[in-house]
């Protein structure tokens, strides 16, 4: 049986702590942004259930190298129910799971498909979640592109009383560090940008690329991550 912890707990086991580059890092050449057709905007409130306060990478090429084991560019094809654990007796939390199409890999792995969970948010009087896999689709809707820096989870311990959405045998549990997941949106001009998807980027150097997924990529791909 599967066993996942929920979203802060997930957040805290991938060590994510501040790290610098044993090299300087390498920027990208300047580079042109596609027009895209826009996306509207991404709600991303639905997205962050916890408040997160940790150290960050100060690139996507540090937290590639430094705390993940996947790193892939892919679309979101939806939203499943997802495992349903108890932390203390008699009391659940309930997540969702991000299902993800990987296009591009750039470090490791070989995963066609991807899935990563999202804590479900509070729990209504009826030990319903006020939130359910339909609000964060309307929120991140399918076909948005997305940046995924992805380890995999330690055991939580917690058993899982309720496993909702049965995956393939031997799908791996995956844990972020709290930058580990980055949607790209496209405004009405469009123009790609990088917002985060389980936290508010922040503004760093490393961060600051243009064109949104495509300009971290292009960064990544400089300082050698190229599948």
């Amino acid at each position: 049986m599967r066993t996942i912890s929920s979203v802060l707990l997930l957040a805290l086991a991938t060590g994510c702590g501040a790290a610098t580059s044993p090299a300087p890092a390498l920027a990208p050449a300047p580079m042109t942004c596609a027009t895209e057709r826009p996306t509207g905007t991404l709600d991303t409130k639905v997205l962050y259930q916890t408040t997160m306060d940790y150290p960050p990478y100060d690139s996507p090429e540090a937290l590639a190298r430094e705390a993940a084991e996947l790193v892939a560019v892919g679309r979101v094809t939806g939203w499943l129910p997802g495992p349903v654990i108890e932390e203390i007796p008699d009391s659940r939390t309930y997540h969702v799971l991000l299902q993800v199409r990987v296009e591009r890999r750039l470090k490791s792995s070989s995963a066609k498909v991807v899935h990563f969970p999202y804590y479900q948010g509070a729990l209504l009087s009826a030990r319903k979640p006020f939130q359910d896999e339909r609000d964060f689709a309307r929120a991140v809707p399918a076909g948005t592109r997305v940046l995924l820096f992805l380890k995999t989870a330690r055991p939580s311990g917690y058993p899982v009383v309720e496993e909702r959405t049965e995956l393939p045998p031997g799908t791996p549990d995956y844990a972020a560090a709290p930058q580990g997941v980055v949607l790209h949106e496209v405004g009405p001009d469009g123009r790609g940008r990088a917002v985060g998807g389980r936290t508010e980027l922040l503004s760093l150097p490393g961060w600051n690329e243009p064109c949104g997924i495509d300009g971290l990529v292009a960064r990544l791909e400089a300082n050698g991550f190229t599948g």
